[in-house]
């Protein structure tokens, strides 16, 4: 039943799972680079302003995608292997998953950038 849904909707999938990845990436590399919002990140907000919200929302990002780094290469998995039952369009569609797997490589890295802008923070206050 798995098998059949991802085939069926493949595309729909793929464009979804693109999005999401992409919209993540870019917003951690524009939170990375602001660099007066790192000091709300993983805090409560003391007061609302747009680099808290930001950060806020960065927060809640970075939370759930800790749990897609590490639940994603399953559901990647089953994917790819969902797709070799139908030869044709796993041929036609290799591209498209190195796509995925460059953009889930970037997602590490991106959750890895987040984690290390707190434990920045954390080793100058503590200087």
């Amino acid at each position: 039943m798995i098998k059949k849904t991802i085939v069926k909707n493949w595309k729909t999938i793929f464009n979804s799972q693109v999005i999401i990845f992409i919209a993540f990436n870019i917003l951690a590399f524009i939170y990375y680079w602001d660099k007066p919002a790192h000091q709300y990140f993983n805090r409560g907000i003391e007061e609302i302003n747009l680099q808290s919200v930001f950060s806020l929302i960065m927060t809640y990002l970075f939370v759930i995608f800790i749990v897609i780094v590490f639940i994603y290469p399953i559901i990647y998995g089953i994917q790819i292997l969902s797709l070799k039952v139908d030869k044709e369009i796993f041929k036609k569609n290799k591209s498209k998953n190195i796509i995925l797997l460059v953009l889930y490589i970037l997602a590490i890295v991106s959750v890895f950038s987040l984690l290390m802008i707190n434990n920045s923070h954390s080793i100058k206050a503590m200087n």
